[in-house]
Formats: C-alpha cells, structure tokens, sequence
C-alpha cells in the first residue's frame, strides 16, 4: 500500500510541475528536407519599471535655527524608453506653517531657485536612461510672527508626488 501511495503522490506532483511550467514557443525542427537549415530560438528579460524615491527627513525651525538644508534622491532608475519620472511637490498651507488660522511663512528654494506660485511644483525630472538623480532643498523663515495669534506648534505638510509620463 505504501509503494502505491508513493507512486500515487509522485504522479500528482509530476502533473504540477507539468501544467505549472511557463509556456514555451513552439520548438523548430530541422532535418535533411528542410528548405533551410537553419533555426532560432529568442533569450528574452522583461525588465519593470523601477525607482526608489528618498524623501527627506522633517524640518524644525526654532528662534536660533531659521534654515534648513534637506536632499531628496531618485536610485535605481529604470523607465520605459522615451518616457521621464517626475517628483513634484505641493505644500498643504501654500509654504505657511499654520496653527489654526494663525500662520508663519516660510520658503524653499529648489536647487537655488525660488518655488514659483503655482503648486504642484516639479523638482526633479529624470529621462529614460537616468539611473539616479537628486535635488536640494532650502527651506527658510524669518519667523516673522506677525501672523500668529496662539502660542503652540505651527506645521505644514509638504507632499511629494512621483509620476511617470
């Protein structure tokens, strides 16, 4: 009985492996009446699109520390051809820390340049083919605190979108 549930299991496990195995082309085969004697076979890698997005850590401005320094990277970059990734951000209060209604303004410059008006605003573009890229971020306040009205934390949320176009 044991020889036929060995042979039984066996069996089972044959036809899984079978009919779990990826399709495969059709096979060539040429012999001595071939019209050519000649056949190819493909080798083929689909590779995904992949990336890694490295956001930076928060910023804390106190009375002593009113700027802050903070890199966002793009590693391991692979894009379909002819197609871009893009890091945008777009700021909750429009670049104001706010507490309630009570507000202090800040600013970020991107690489050296001042964030225009509009939001979202892109930082960083990567082209198919790029396989790394980066971006610095200047965040400054004079905490100027004619908009505040109560004392406690004042905070902005700041969101990064990545698309691929």
């Amino acid at each position: 009985m044991k020889t036929y549930i060995r042979f039984l299991f066996a069996f089972i496990l044959s036809l899984a492996v079978m009919f779990l195995q990826p399709e495969c082309a059709a096979e060539e085969t040429i012999d001595q009446d071939s019209a050519v004697g000649a056949g190819t076979m493909n080798i083929e890698y689909n590779a995904g699109t992949e990336y890694t997005i490295v956001i930076p850590a928060g910023v804390t401005f106190t009375d002593s520390e009113k700027t802050a320094e903070r890199g966002i990277e793009a590693r391991n970059v692979i894009l379909p051809e002819s197609s871009s990734l893009n890091v945008s951000i777009s700021s909750k209060n429009n670049f104001r820390m706010m507490n309630g209604v009570s507000y202090i303004e800040y600013s970020l410059k991107i690489n050296g340049n001042k964030t225009p008006d509009s939001d979202p605003y892109d930082i960083m573009i990567l082209h198919a083919g790029e396989k790394s890229g980066w971006a610095l971020l200047d965040f400054s306040t004079e905490l100027d605190k004619s908009g505040v009205s109560y004392a406690g934390n004042y905070s902005d949320t700041l969101t990064f979108t990545i698309s691929i176009s």
